[in-house]
């Protein structure tokens, strides 16, 4: 006798749930009515073809938009709307085929979607009410906006500000180890007389002088160093003379990944320091002026006297007294030597009077250039003349060919003193009048080959009583009046070393014609 074998409950029990021998459609329910027939049909129908067209719809969205909020979630809705729509495509087949065990996994299946989706929901509750709601987004949106505007309009007022202010702006940014100009404005390109291509993407050094360059690159790296911004005065040597200028930097905001940026501007302050050494030195030849006019009137009587007594003592010594009478006449001579020399001293402080006007330049300086070749014929110094065509400046002409008979006669005596000492050097003087460096200037210049200015009164050669000339042989005060003349012509003298000799040179403001005046 064979043993009944052990039951299997699960096999059972799938078996049991979708065997359908015994089961009959869900259409014999419905007595096979067709009103209720076609009703269930066409509305499980539709329901379930809708169920299925949404989570279409909702899977496009999370699977383009990763970045909604709790995309997953979507996806959960989805897969829970996809399930209930295949429970109502169920109910159609049970009206003819009664598989209500499929029908069943299939509602189990939604069942636990449902009831996962029912359990996440509530946690997410309170993140979907802290959404704003589209009026609130549209308002944030137009703040935004606003914002937006507003700062491209101050982006738009900052770029007319760099492009347009008068003082030299640039940005320079650091790069490897250096520093490059990343930009410029249009008045930092006048400043130097060149291009922003030029310029952009550049070193300091293709711009300044070694030293200059240095200078400013050190400054870089200290502003950075420091984060605080710094300004400072610096004197620097171009092609046009010698230059001062005022520097200001700032470091720049910066941004996480990108070099480091500073902010400079460049302002050419060489006339505020001209004007400034110019009332220094105003006030100093006024005080100088003040001394030499008081100890001039102090000294003249007592000079006066000892050369009227001189005088009558010669007058009264014996013929054959030789020696005396020699010795009156080198007192008689250093008198009127003393005396000449309180007369020019007078001069320092000595208002000329008349009233200033417009004048040529070119032919004063002609007519001074003639009289210093008439009076030196004997010496053999050549002078030569150049000049532009008709220059107006304003000022005294008197006054002007004293000055330039100054710059003449201090210029013949260092040709001759070189003479005494090389026979075979030439004795030269050149004077032109030229355009000056700025429009509406023209340059004075006397040269000689004079052998030049020696260092050690290089600084101070235009101070009263300070010469290069033997002593006896002047006074130091022919350079100082000229100066102050053409200083009172709107000009400075300045000098320097060139070739064999020395360049005195000036340069003075052209004379603006009447009807170009303003009202």
């Amino acid at each position: 006798m064979v043993p009944n074998p052990m039951p299997n409950l699960a096999t059972d029990f799938s078996f049991g749930l979708f065997n359908v021998d015994s089961l009959a459609p869900h259409g014999v329910c419905l007595l096979w009515r067709p009103e209720l027939i076609w009703l269930h049909l066409v509305s499980d129908a539709l329901t379930g073809l809708a169920y299925w067209s949404i989570p279409i719809v909702l899977l496009v969205v999370a699977i383009r938009r990763r970045d909604l909020v709790l995309p997953w979630a979507i996806e959960l809705f989805a897969l829970f709307i996809l399930a209930c729509g295949a429970t109502h495509f169920l109910s159609i087949w049970t009206l003819w085929h009664p598989d209500y065990g499929v029908q069943g996994a299939v509602k189990a299946i939604t069942a636990l979607v449902s009831v996962v989706t029912a359990i996440a929901l509530w946690p997410m509750l309170p993140r979907v009410l802290a959404l704003p709601s589209s009026a609130a987004l549209a308002a944030a949106n137009a703040a935004l906006s606003a914002e937006i505007a507003e700062r491209q309009d101050a982006e738009r007022r900052l770029a007319g500000f760099f492009e347009h202010l008068s003082d030299a702006l640039f940005v320079v940014r650091e790069d490897a180890g250096g520093f490059l100009f990343e930009t410029v404005n249009p008045s930092f390109c006048r400043l130097f007389g060149t291009s922003r291509e030029a310029i952009e993407g550049r070193e300091p050094a293709r711009l300044l002088e070694d030293a200059a360059a240095a200078e400013l690159l050190a400054a870089f790296a200290g502003c950075l160093a420091s984060g605080m911004a710094r300004d400072w005065d610096s004197t620097v040597a171009t092609a046009s003379g010698t230059r001062h200028w005022h520097t200001v930097l700032v470091p720049l905001p910066a941004t996480e990944g990108e070099p480091r940026r500073l902010l400079g501007s460049l302002r050419d302050v060489t006339a505020v320091r001209r004007l400034q050494a110019d009332l220094v030195e105003a006030a100093r030849r006024a005080t100088i002026g003040a001394m030499c006019a008081g100890v001039a009137h102090e000294m003249s009587q007592p000079v006066n006297i000892i050369s009227l007594w001189a005088d009558r003592a010669r007058g009264t010594m014996d013929a054959a007294a030789d020696r005396p009478r020699k010795a009156i006449g080198v007192i008689l001579g250093q008198t009127r030597r003393l005396g000449a020399l309180l007369e020019r001293m007078r001069e320092l402080s000595r208002e000329t009077p008349g009233e200033a006007g417009t004048f040529d330049a070119a032919v004063a300086a002609g007519a001074a250039v003639e009289v210093a070749r008439r009076a030196w014929a004997l010496d053999r110094v050549e002078i030569s003349y150049e000049a532009t065509g008709p220059v107006p400046v304003h000022g005294r002409a008197a006054q002007f060919e004293q000055a330039l008979l100054n710059l003449l006669e201090n210029a013949k005596d260092a040709v001759l003193r070189r003479r005494r000492s090389e026979p075979e050097a030439p004795a030269q003087i050149q004077v032109t009048l030229q355009a000056g460096p700025q429009p509406g200037q023209v340059t004075l210049a006397v040269q000689d080959s004079g052998g030049g200015v020696p260092a050690a009164l290089g600084s101070r050669i235009l101070e009263p009583f300070v010469t290069s000339k033997d002593p006896g042989e002047g006074t130091g005060l022919g350079l100082p009046i000229a100066a102050g003349i053409l200083r009172d012509m709107g000009g400075r003298l300045g000098w320097l070393n060139r070739g064999a000799g020395a360049v005195f040179q000036v340069a003075l403001p052209l004379a603006t014609p009447p009807e170009e005046r303003p009202a």
